[in-house]
């Protein structure tokens, strides 16, 4: 029995493991099935791509019609085709007779097999320039999607972030709540010793053990918001190994000057980059409605054999080389068209500069916020270490029965509460560093390139 405990002791310890963010953020990034969809798609607009490539090549095909008809004009077309037609198909055996007769065999023939086997190659030779336009919005669609997939990428680094430093802040609440239970229970320990001697009454007992049961209580709920956020680095990361984590992670960046701050926004945001994106591609729409006003030229080759069998005799053997041209002379819908796209160009010209607009004032609002969060971060390490000391104080002075036990409860209380105010404080600026970040267009993994 007692091997088997040990066995399942160090098979624990051996698949629970501590982690860092970077471990975490890197396990997430390979992990996650959204990224891993985004990349499908660039995939797929790549090969979008090469599909107007292959347009432009042109296409081969072999094709093989096999018949059998009694209808006068196939059959007749058919001898034609495979160069069998004679007077008789005519019907010149019935020339005697008049030019009122009808020929028999000319529109009674016997049923025939005709086998049409050949070769075709079509080519576009000239569209107006639309499929160049296509092809070059395909390539910006291409671009869009790799922005995407780091802007996606950017975002999902920012929630692993959030959570990590969830799990680390929800830690420190349950060390917190620890060390306060260990606190308690001196006090406790304190109270019953007094009123053993008389100099305290079964109040001050009472007061310190109902204390200490909600202590309890409180490091009981702290445990599973700790379980709580390790579960979710658990889906984040698709690790189910993970069973703690070590010290906040917090953005280190020298930031730019207030004048520079806009313009580093302006160059790295993938935001900017996709909507650059978009207003390009909206221009080439416009070029795209305008291929309708040009000529169309076509082509087509066909090579092949025609007769009552399969065969490749050259007998049997005829050639066709097409070339066409087609210009529309009156179509209203095209001016339509034209005007649709002029606005969708300028809809995306507003929105670029609409976006450029909410991204001035996200740098002002981040640029507050992170300035407010260290303001704050410090006057609660001062309150805490003012009501650490203000804490000591009391002990002393309940030891000398100079003060109740409800006071002495309340300077507890007190202390762990701006504690917890520390720890949140601490999270809180973490992440108005990371959204600062954000905001600039950076990566918040500071080994990858913007």
């Amino acid at each position: 029995m007692h091997k088997i405990y040990l066995s399942l002791l160090l098979a624990s310890v051996t698949y629970a493991q501590s982690v860092n963010f970077d471990k975490i953020l890197n396990l997430t990034l390979e992990n996650n099935k959204d990224l891993k969809n985004q990349q499908l798609n660039t995939d797929l607009a790549k090969l979008n791509t090469k599909t107007i490539d292959s347009i432009n090549y042109g296409k081969l095909s072999v094709t093989e019609e096999l018949s059998r008809t009694n209808h006068s004009g196939y059959v007749f077309n058919s001898k034609l085709s495979s160069r069998e037609a004679t007077f008789r198909d005519f019907g010149f055996a019935q020339q005697n007779e008049g030019m009122d007769v009808q020929p028999r065999d000319l529109n009674y023939p016997d049923a025939r097999n005709n086998y049409n086997t050949k070769l075709i190659y079509e080519v576009p030779l000239f569209t107006g320039f639309k499929l160049s336009n296509q092809k070059d919005i395909l390539e910006l669609q291409e671009k869009a999607n790799e922005i995407k997939y780091n802007l996606d990428k950017k975002e999902l680094t920012f929630e692993v972030l959030k959570a990590y430093n969830s799990a680390v802040v929800a830690k420190e609440f349950v060390k917190a709540l620890q060390k306060a239970k260990v606190a308690i229970t001196q006090i406790v320990k304190s109270a019953d010793a007094f009123h053993k001697e008389g100099l305290v009454t079964k109040i001050d007992v009472n007061e310190a053990k109902v204390y200490e049961l909600n202590i309890n209580s409180q490091l009981i709920e702290a445990t599973n918001n700790f379980e709580l956020a390790l579960a979710y680095l658990k889906f984040l990361s698709s690790d189910d190994s993970i069973s703690d984590v070590e010290s906040l992670e917090n953005i280190n960046f020298e930031i730019p000057q207030e004048n520079l701050l806009y313009n580093q926004a302006l160059e790295n945001r993938d935001e900017i980059k996709m909507q650059d994106i978009q207003v390009n591609a909206t221009k080439k729409n416009i070029n795209i409605a305008n291929s309708a006003y040009y000529p169309s030229v076509y082509s087509h080759l066909e090579y092949g054999f025609n007769d009552d069998k399969l065969t490749l005799d050259d007998e049997k053997d005829y050639y066709i080389a097409l070339v066409g041209i087609n210009l529309t002379l009156f179509d209203n819908t095209r001016d339509i068209e034209k005007e649709k796209s002029k606005i969708e160009y300028a809809k995306a010209s507003l929105n670029s500069e609409k976006l450029k607009d909410a991204i001035k004032l996200e740098l002002q609002k981040t640029i507050l916020n992170l300035q407010t969060k260290e303001n704050i971060l410090k006057e609660k390490i001062e309150a805490k270490n003012l009501a650490n000391e203000v804490l000591e104080q009391a002990k002393l002075l309940y030891q000398n029965h100079l003060i109740s036990m409800t006071t002495l409860l309340s300077q507890e209380a007190n202390f762990r509460k701006n504690e917890a105010l520390l720890i949140q404080a601490n999270y809180e600026k973490s992440l108005a560093l990371a959204k600062i970040n954000l905001a600039l267009g950076k990566n918040l993994n500071n080994k990858e390139n913007n």
